[in-house]
């Protein structure tokens, strides 16, 4: 059964900007996204707060979030990957400025309509430990992360001499994400199912 938290970049033809990629060799890239990052520096701390309030109404309820602080926070997390994705050439489409575009080409997802969720699991949210139970995944995280910038990097060589994106490293970074956005939705409460130890689409 697959995991109620997906994330996708469509590979499409592997065709990639040369020029993008050449910016990413010198760290420019960034540079790019600024209008991006000022706003969803905002947003994040929104989510932040909302997600709080989330623990205590699934602590007193013992039922799923809202569907506005639910889909608040899903699209928050969908709006973080998309900057990563573009970042490393997971796609050259520059990230919309919205919060669930059903047309771009990555996509994060949560499908777990399971109303019923853990009492307990709220009240770690609420006391700041379910990080604490998040650990193992952010240690791996960690240590991904290290080869997500490596690969990314020498990704851009690839795209600058050849116009193509690797599909080994880009379903490697994808699955980075992927496990990333899962583990965030986990510790945000918008599942109750402990994420997988694994970068595939279906866990």
């Amino acid at each position: 059964m697959a995991y109620p938290v997906s994330f996708s970049a469509d590979y499409g033809s592997g065709d990639r900007s040369r020029g993008l990629a050449v910016l990413g060799i010198i760290w420019l890239k960034g540079l790019l996204l600024i209008p991006h990052a000022i706003i969803l520096f905002f947003v994040y701390l929104a989510a932040l707060f909302v997600g709080w309030i989330g623990y205590f109404v699934v602590l007193f309820t013992g039922k799923r979030l809202p569907d506005g602080i639910q889909n608040f926070i899903a699209n928050t997390i969908g709006w973080m990957q998309r900057l990563q994705a573009w970042m490393y050439s997971l796609t050259d489409a520059y990230p919309p400025f919205e919060f669930d575009p059903a047309s771009y080409g990555v996509q994060f997802a949560v499908t777990d309509d399971n109303p019923d969720r853990n009492r307990w699991l709220a009240l770690s949210g609420i006391l700041s430990l379910k990080w604490i139970l998040a650990i193992p995944h952010l240690i791996v995280i960690w240590a991904l992360s290290i080869g997500v910038a490596i690969a990314g990097w020498i990704g851009y060589w690839i795209i600058a001499f050849t116009g193509q994106a690797n599909q080994g490293i880009h379903e490697f970074i994808e699955g980075v994400t992927r496990w990333t956005g899962r583990v965030l939705a986990w510790v945000a409460g918008l599942t109750d199912e402990y994420p997988p130890f694994s970068l595939d689409v279906d866990g």
